[in-house]
């Protein structure tokens, strides 16, 4: 496996979010990534290939960090990316592929947001290639609730890492926040993927 490096985004242009929220967000991140690249040395260890159980070994315990780990920094990337506080009114194909799937972009996030309260990880739109639809799931974990042949299009962290130094425990004004932050330019390259 190779190694990560962290990726720089720029927050100046996100609204109603403290560089201090941001900031001590992207240092957690940034651990993940560090995590990763500790766990591919450790997937390198030939004597981690001789016990495998189920119930505990080693191999075992790198296996759901290798997991937990590198779902956070895709999920993490993904984030901040599309929440640049720029290009926040909503055009191009994912207002079309939101029209047709959900009515309207205020039924979209209603359904989105309502998913958000209701998880303690991600909520995360998405194409389905197996199924060739689209739709919105919800994840307690980084590495839970995860939709094989899925590609990404919206990403929401809801864990309490990203909203709590300036929302408290107010869930409900940081997803309004955050989509008011959405960047519809990054989310309209995601279908060119």
């Amino acid at each position: 496996m190779k190694f990560i490096e962290a990726k720089k985004f720029n927050f100046d242009d996100v609204k109603d979010m403290s560089d201090s929220q941001l900031q001590q967000h992207y240092i957690l991140y940034t651990r993940y990534v560090s995590a990763i690249n500790k766990v591919s040395i450790e997937m390198n260890d030939i004597g981690l290939y001789e016990n495998c159980n189920s119930n505990f070994s080693e191999l075992r315990n790198v296996q759901i960090a290798l997991s937990f780990n590198l779902d956070s920094v895709k999920l993490h990337e993904l984030y901040f990316e599309n929440m640049t506080g720029l290009n926040n009114k909503i055009h191009g194909k994912i207002q079309t592929v939101i029209n047709q799937y959900f009515g309207t972009y205020e039924s979209f996030v209603d359904k989105f947001k309502c998913i958000g309260l209701s998880m303690r990880g991600w909520v995360v739109f998405c194409y389905d290639s197996f199924t060739n639809d689209y739709y919105i799931y919800g994840q307690d974990s980084h590495n839970t609730e995860i939709s094989m042949n899925t590609y990404p299009i919206i990403v929401m962290d809801v864990y309490e890492h990203a909203y709590m130094i300036d929302f408290g425990i107010d869930k409900s004004k940081y997803i309004d926040t955050f989509f008011k932050n959405l960047d519809f330019n990054v989310i309209n390259s995601r279908f060119e993927l």
